[in-house]
């Protein structure tokens, strides 16, 4: 006569195991990923204007920006209120690694229409983002384009 535990003792060792293998696949990949030191951006100018006229087609500024604590690598993506009429670029677009120092970066906005079509004022903004981890650090900075 078997006794009622044995006939779970398969079900149970194999309920461990897959409750092991999500543990360790929380501590491995979800944890880092919501730690509390998330790095964040400061930019030195926010928000940053961009003033055009429409016949010159674009514009640009300059800023720059440091993290804090150290994010590594980082690479730059921009958004445009408008993008079917304005586009937003930086240059450059990858950091090696954003620290204490500065980062200078210029935030360039292109008409993407006729300038008869393009006169307006629009906004957009830029992320900063850390590849390794899939995120964008705080905080963004906002861009204010007057198109005349």
């Amino acid at each position: 006569m078997k006794l009622p535990i044995t006939r779970l003792l398969a079900y149970v060792l194999i309920g461990g195991a897959v409750a092991s293998a999500l543990g360790v696949a929380y501590t491995q990949v979800i944890l880092p990923s919501s730690s509390l030191t998330t790095p964040k951006v400061t930019w030195t100018t926010s928000p940053l204007a961009i003033s055009f006229a429409a016949t010159d087609g674009s514009g640009s500024a300059t800023d720059t920006f440091s993290c804090s604590p150290s994010a590594g690598a980082v690479s730059l993506r921009t958004v445009s209120n408008s993008p079917g009429i304005i586009a937003l670029t930086t240059v450059p677009i990858n950091f090696s690694n954003c620290g204490a120092s500065l980062l200078q970066v210029t935030v360039i906005a292109t008409c993407q229409v006729a300038a008869s079509q393009c006169r307006g004022s629009y906004s957009g903004l830029v992320q900063v983002r850390q590849p390794t981890n899939y995120r964008n650090l705080p905080a963004n900075l906002q861009v204010s384009i007057v198109v005349g």
